[in-house]
């Protein structure tokens, strides 16, 4: 079964064992994602992920705004992220099912052609409206039959 680690889990795992140690490696978050859910993750995203975790803080300029609200901002870029890969997402779906329609468009075309192409189509069409309207004038002469008092 694909199971799909989200970022959020990767980081907050890339955390917790950076507070324990100092020094923890790819590897180990690897490891330490595999036990806890069952799954890895892509190599390259989670080592891009540890890379960024693991990183010495740059040091900014002393920063006016309050912790939590530079927790909210890195969370806003995590749902922007996470909507831009939403949005990719539901654009390839949107085109594998145009894809799809119009592949069954040019095979419906196809076979109609094909039907055309056959010697008795026209023949068999024309005797089948001949009956349809005979049967209809039938029903018709029978229903003003039926209307009429006897």
């Amino acid at each position: 079964m694909n199971l799909r680690l989200g970022e959020e889990r990767i980081r907050r795992t890339c955390r917790e064992l950076l507070a324990g140690s100092d020094r923890v490696s790819g590897r180990a978050l690897r490891r330490e994602l595999r036990t806890r859910f069952g799954a890895v993750g892509k190599t390259a995203r989670v080592f891009q992920i540890w890379r960024e975790e693991s990183a010495p803080p740059v040091s900014a300029p002393a920063s006016t705004e309050p912790p939590d609200v530079a927790e909210l901002q890195q969370r806003l870029r995590v749902a922007e992220a996470a909507a831009t890969d939403h949005l990719a997402r539901a654009e390839r779906a949107e085109f594998r099912e145009q894809a799809h329609q119009d592949h069954w468009m040019m095979e419906i075309d196809r076979l109609r052609e094909q039907l055309r192409a056959q010697p008795k189509y026209a023949a068999e069409i024309r005797g089948l409206q001949q009956q349809v309207l005979r049967l209809s004038a039938e029903l018709q002469a029978a229903r003003h039959l039926l209307s009429q008092p006897q």
